[in-house]
């Protein structure tokens, strides 16, 4: 039967809470008489809605940063409002919860709606639904309007997927997002008796914990997709050439791609639990299909052994464990890997296996929660508290413990394929840990994959195209309580981004891509708009496309969120392209939190020596730009600019990471505007260095020229006449206190400095990061 049009569901969505849920013009006439003076026009406030996204309740609200005393206005029992407070209309749709501010903002509690990075789909206080983990509620039973009673009436419980609306009236609501960002908002009660707190927790209960994935919004917004990548530089791994072109790569000649829609037995039972399949992958030539699919029953997802990577004549392959019934004879299990070896003249291979040595979904999820508790507190008492002993209770949430394992394995993964052995890297399923470190192996050893494009088309072989359940492990959807479906979300992604994050620290100037990008990266997993993090396998993907006309809109297409100033920052100014001879890249010890300079790694590189016999001559892969990274936990740092950005308290004006970042790029723009006058013999359009620091105006005097002989050629030497002030001209360092001054959150942080010289830096540095970085530029003058 053909699905129903979009047209003749659209009331559907407006039904569930109250007879008139989008009724903005109700608030202002009912509720005039409660809301500031400054904001009698709420009315007038509406958020920024998409095509066929549609408003299920409003309710005027106060938004309060997340270490705020609406705690202690709960249990005292004042009065909402005051300096901390930011009132606003609070908007749920079938999209996203929106809050607008309908009074200035006050910067001292950190509410500022605006910030340096724009999305285009959401503004600063919005936050998509898929994004929510859960809403905490705080209700009370008194009868008071304007003050609220004391702690003897207060409640608080959990509103999720199992729980339900308090029957009490809700006074506060805390919704706690899944990349560590927590609101808090207070509604009053009005004269008329409307609980506006219920309504936003009845609407919140109905959309933010969908049972099945077709009512994502992603299935309502049907817009077409029109690339804006001129050249695609990323690999999707959607086809069998992708996967050729990749065994060409490696120089892996004794391996074979195999597409499951040319496999008669596979399209036949495609819909079954009997096989799962990605679309293509790789086996070995040794073994026929037949067998192969014989075999991989034994195994758990029949995920038998998939080749991912190739260095020189080793191999790194993933493998899942047997299912129980098969675990009490393990031929097939040795069958398998006999036919790896012969793949690499049957010399021994290495086996990882990960099931005993790195931590199970579970315990990431534990550890995720600790974390996300630990760097997003509740309340003030909280945040002294936890700041007093912050390293201990860092420590007892076990996160840089797992990130440490994971570095610890990787590496030893890739000494395995230096020394010439194939590593097989064995899990209970060979989708959660082994895309963590099979990805994490690849970046050490491959400088193509700490390229942005290489980067993301190493995301789309072993993350997308390997089949991660993104959708699971990221509670894109809440089944029923007698199901199994909560127990399974665990953010295994993110653990792997921060181990990217502690490689990136270690070795600034070997990745082009910067902390911005990755943090980007983690909230675009929650942007339903775009598929690339949204389903646990290509088949439910396919299957949303021709049951419901799901548009495919991949994430690597940035331009569709943020517009060119925005994409500058996930460029790293510290990136060498042009580099020189460095056998290796060895990383020293830095302390935690600490910042490294570039070049610092390579103090203590040693020239590696190769075997030329272990190394085939078809591969492309440098096998003299590989990393040794530190693993040990007294090295890692935490990662601020991820787990501490909606923390105002927290924020450096003017100081951190960005602010060097920023600097960089001015000297970059300033290097390369230098050599390109050299180049020219033309100074009459360099720019002055210290009227830009400064801002100041040029001085309008008539400047004397004299000639002079320049290898025969007569030129113009421009000189100033005495400063007729007679002032002594400001130094460097006082020119360099004048720079737009930054956040340590930047760019998710309120921006404290001026937007267009910001842009103006941005836009003159951005053409030459494409052709080198500061260290390139130094390295060739």
């Amino acid at each position: 039967m053909a699905s129903m049009p979009d047209h003749r569901k659209r009331n559907t969505f407006t039904s569930y809470v109250a007879p008139a849920p989008g009724d903005v013009s109700a608030i202002a006439l009912e509720d005039e008489w409660c809301l500031p003076s400054d904001t009698r026009d709420v009315h007038l406030a509406k958020p920024r809605l998409l095509n066929k996204e549609l408003i299920v309740v409003s309710a005027p609200a106060y938004m309060y940063s997340a270490i705020s005393t609406i705690d202690n206005i709960l249990e005292n029992g004042t009065t909402f409002g005051g300096k901390e407070a930011v009132f606003g209309l609070l908007t749920v749709t079938n999209f996203k919860l929106a809050f607008v501010p309908l009074q200035r903002e006050n910067p001292l509690c950190g509410l500022a709606s605006t910030c340096y990075q724009e999305h285009l789909f959401l503004q600063r206080n919005d936050v998509t639904l898929n994004n929510i983990d859960h809403v905490i509620q705080c209700a009370e039973s008194g009868r008071a309007v304007n003050v609220l009673p004391g702690n003897a009436g207060r409640r608080k419980k959990r509103l999720d997927a199992q729980q339900k609306v308090l029957n009490h009236r809700i006074a506060a609501l805390h919704v706690v997002c899944k990349n560590f960002r927590l609101f808090k908002f207070a509604f009053q009660l009005t004269k008329g008796g409307r609980d506006w707190g219920k309504l936003i927790a009845a609407a919140l209960a109905r959309f933010v914990y969908p049972k099945c994935h077709d009512l994502s919004f992603a299935y309502r917004y049907q817009e077409p997709y029109y690339p804006t990548i001129s050249k695609p530089g990323v690999s999707m791994y959607a086809s069998k050439n992708d996967w050729a072109r990749e065994l060409i790569r490696c120089g892996s000649n004794n391996w074979q791609v195999i597409s499951s829609e040319t496999i008669p037995i596979l399209q036949q039972q495609r819909h079954s639990s009997k096989y799962t399949f990605p679309p293509h992958f790789v086996i070995p030539k040794a073994c026929t299909v037949e067998r192969f699919l014989d075999l991989s029953r034994a195994f758990c997802d029949s995920r038998a052994a998939f080749w991912v990577y190739g260095y020189g004549n080793a191999s790194l392959v993933r493998l899942a464990e047997l299912k129980p019934t098969a675990q009490q004879d393990t031929t097939v299990e040795n069958v398998m890997l006999e036919l790896v070896r012969a793949c690499n003249e049957r010399k021994m291979l290495h086996l990882l296996q990960l099931t005993d040595r790195l931590p199970n979904i579970h315990d990431v999820q534990k550890a995720y929660h600790k974390l996300r508790r630990l760097c997003a507190p509740e309340s003030p008492s909280e945040f002294v508290m936890e700041d007093a002993k912050f390293l201990t209770l860092l420590e007892k949430t076990n996160w840089l413990f797992y990130v440490s394992l994971c570095l610890r394995y990787s590496c030893e993964a890739a000494d395995t394929l230096r020394d010439g052995t194939t590593c097989v890297l064995q899990e209970t399923n060979g989708r959660d840990l082994c895309c963590v470190i099979s990805a994490l192996t690849q970046i050490i050893l491959d400088p193509l994959y700490r390229t942005i494009d290489g980067f993301q088309s190493l995301i789309q072989k072993e993350w997308i195209a390997l089949e991660h359940p993104f959708q699971r492990r990221l509670g894109h959807i809440r089944p029923a309580a007698d199901s199994n479906g909560p127990d399974e979300e665990s953010p295994v992604f993110l653990l792997f981004l921060d181990c990217v994050w502690q490689l990136l620290q270690q070795y600034p100037d070997e990745f082009e891509f910067s902390q911005t990008y990755l943090v980007t990266l983690w909230d675009a997993c929650f942007m339903p708009l775009f598929d690339t993090f949204q389903f646990d396998c290509n088949a439910d993907r396919m299957k949303a496309v021709q049951d419901s006309h799901l548009v495919l809109r991949p994430v690597w297409d940035w331009s569709e969120q943020f517009s060119e100033k925005d994409k500058f920052f996930f460029t790293n100014p510290f990136y060498q392209r042009q580099r020189q001879e460095i056998p290796c890249r060895r990383s020293i010890a830095i302390p935690a939190g600490a910042i490294m300079l570039p070049g610092l790694a390579k103090t203590s590189a040693h020239r590696a020596t190769f075997n030329p016999h272990n190394f085939i001559q078809q591969s492309s892969i440098p096998k003299d730009r590989y990393l040794e990274p530190q693993h040990r936990m007294s090295v890692l740092g935490i990662w601020e600019q991820c787990y501490y950005r909606w923390m105002p308290i927290l924020e450096i004006k003017g100081g951190g990471f960005p602010q060097i970042d920023l600097f960089h790029r001015l000297l970059l723009s300033n290097i390369n505007k230098l050599q390109r006058s050299l180049e020219l013999q033309d100074f009459e359009d360099l720019p002055d260095v210290y009227y830009e620091l400064t801002r100041e105006p040029k001085p309008s005097l008539q400047t004397h020229t004299t000639p002079e002989l320049i290898d025969g050629v007569e030129r113009r030497r421009k000189s100033l006449p005495p400063n007729p002030t007679g002032q002594k001209p400001q130094t460097p360092e006082c020119a360099m206190n004048l720079m737009p001054e930054i956040s340590s959150f930047f760019p998710f942080g309120v921006n404290g400095g001026e937007t267009q010289q910001l842009n103006d830096i941005l836009i003159s540095s951005n053409e030459f990061l494409l052709e080198g970085s500061i260290m390139d530029r130094l390295s060739i003058a």
